[in-house]
């Protein structure tokens, strides 16, 4: 699973074998989420939270939603 974006201490993955909606999946330690990205007019949210707490999950869906753009980019260059 490739990272396509390293900040804060957060690794940001997308999986090249995986399925739609386009989403990342969020790792920071042990800790991940998994955070569907903002396609059209929609806002990104999460989709399953895999043990990250909450201060994390915070700082997680405000750099997903600084870099949806790129994020999305990356997926549909994964996903065509």
């Amino acid at each position: 699973m490739p990272t396509v974006l390293r900040q804060r201490g957060f690794d940001i993955r997308i999986r090249t074998d995986d399925h739609n909606p386009p989403h990342v999946h969020v790792v920071k330690g042990g800790e991940e989420v998994v955070i569907l990205l903002a396609v059209g007019f929609d806002d990104p949210e999460i989709r399953e939270n895999r043990g990250m707490i909450r201060s994390n999950i915070r700082s997680a869906m405000d750099l997903v939603t600084a870099n949806n753009d790129e994020l999305l980019s990356r997926w549909r260059q994964i996903h065509p």
